[in-house]
């Protein structure tokens, strides 16, 4: 009897084991009555977004000059006032020169005694040739008579170096601009003294256009930035903190050596500011075109996931069943992701996939045309170029890491 029971107890647990095995090997299936999710799709496109670079700078004036005087004096007069712009060679201030003006008016007058003096001795000379070539006066007088005029020709000579360093003394009485720009505080009045060892310089003057702007990228990045400069040059743009002023500029230069401290390379761009709406010192945010992602393509940055495993999409084929397929974000401008992982033409869920599950039949909505596809439209109408001013637009990194943050 107990062995009858033992072999119906074994027969009982296999058929068990059987059903469970078979339930096993069976596809979960969704709940009875579960309807297909209704979901929005979009189509992956090529990438034609450019590697955009973002870092912090501060705008940097290419001139700045530090007037200071090369002779002390009194300030006569301030021919300039605190803003105003001026030109190369604009006089700016003038001290009181009248002793320098003395001194140069005597010798000029000195210069024209001299010159008759030589004339004097020129005329003597030649009356002097003709007496030798009549034999009235011997060879020694008449060579007395001819070092008597190079001695008034050097004494001439002598004379116009007096009158050169008179006008400079006098030109050192004259403060002139340098460069063409902008003149910073004035802290002087007329009568006040001016020395040559003055602590503070008389006056600035700062070049305002064109203008440069500096910036830090770090090591990682530097590759990048210098293949794709060998290829053509790169667009820098420049947009300060109010979001008010957005400027396009062009890469000039990237420092010789990289920071060991903070493993960072300096680099600047120059900038046309001729209406002075970039001011030097102010600090901006800049975005750095870099290139191309090779073997990118793009998709709305809604129908991106980020999951325990990085990020990923839900594409959708023929049979309207999603697949997840795990992506590489490259990174996000314009609202469009910039992944690799996926093939252009392949349908990705953008609205609805949070209901949805792998291998799960979807219900497409039809087709709409949202806001991120028209910005797309626009980015790419204008291949390799730089978002608009205001824009949103976002790196990863040239390396083409993830985010810190991830994209949700």
């Amino acid at each position: 009897m107990n062995k009858k029971i033992l072999i119906g107890s074994v027969v009982v647990a296999a058929l068990a084991t059987g059903v469970w095995w078979q339930a096993g090997r069976a596809k979960p299936a969704a709940p009875a009555g579960r309807k297909p999710p209704a979901v929005q799709l979009a189509a992956v496109v090529a990438n034609r977004q450019p590697v955009l670079l973002t870092a912090n700078g501060s705008v940097t004036a290419l001139e700045r000059v530090e007037v200071r005087p090369q002779a002390n004096g009194v300030v006569a007069r301030l021919l300039v006032t605190e803003g105003s712009m001026v030109q190369p060679g604009q006089l700016l201030v003038q001290l009181d020169d009248a002793s320098e003006q003395a001194a140069l008016a005597k010798a000029r007058a000195q210069l024209a005694s001299d010159q008759a003096q030589l004339h004097s001795a020129e005329r003597e000379l030649t009356r002097g040739r003709d007496l030798v070539r009549q034999n009235f006066i011997s060879q020694s007088a008449l060579d007395t008579l001819q070092a008597t005029a190079d001695t008034r020709r050097a004494t001439l000579a002598a004379d116009r170096a007096q009158i050169a360093a008179a006008q400079v003394a006098v030109q050192q009485k004259q403060l002139r601009a340098q460069v063409a720009g902008r003149i910073g505080a004035i802290s002087l009045a007329p009568g006040a003294l001016v020395t040559t060892g003055m602590a503070e310089p008389v006056l600035t003057i700062t070049r305002m256009n064109p203008v440069m702007v500096s910036f830090n990228l770090p090591e990682q990045q530097l590759a990048a930035v210098r293949q794709a400069q060998a290829a053509a040059p790169l667009a820098v743009q420049a947009q300060d903190s109010a979001g008010g002023v957005c400027r396009r500029g062009e890469l000039s230069f990237i420092d010789s050596a990289v920071d060991s401290a903070s493993g960072n390379v300096l680099l600047k761009a120059r900038f046309d500011n001729s209406d002075g709406a970039l001011w030097p010192g102010q600090f901006v945010s800049v975005q750095l075109q870099a290139g191309q992602y090779p073997g990118a393509v793009a998709l709305p940055v809604a129908g991106l996931i980020t999951g325990p495993d990085g990020q990923f999409a839900y594409a959708v084929g023929a049979d309207n069943k999603a697949q997840a397929v795990p992506l590489q974000l490259l990174g996000i401008a314009n609202e469009q992701a910039i992944v690799r992982g996926i093939q252009p033409g392949v349908k990705v869920i953008v609205s609805g996939g949070q209901n949805v599950r792998p291998g799960e039949a979807v219900q497409p909505l039809p087709p709409r045309k949202p806001k991120a596809a028209a910005e797309g439209k626009m980015a790419a109408g204008k291949p390799g170029g730089l978002p608009s001013c205001g824009g949103h637009a976002a790196n990863v990194n040239a390396g083409g890491q993830r985010p810190a943050s991830g994209a949700q």
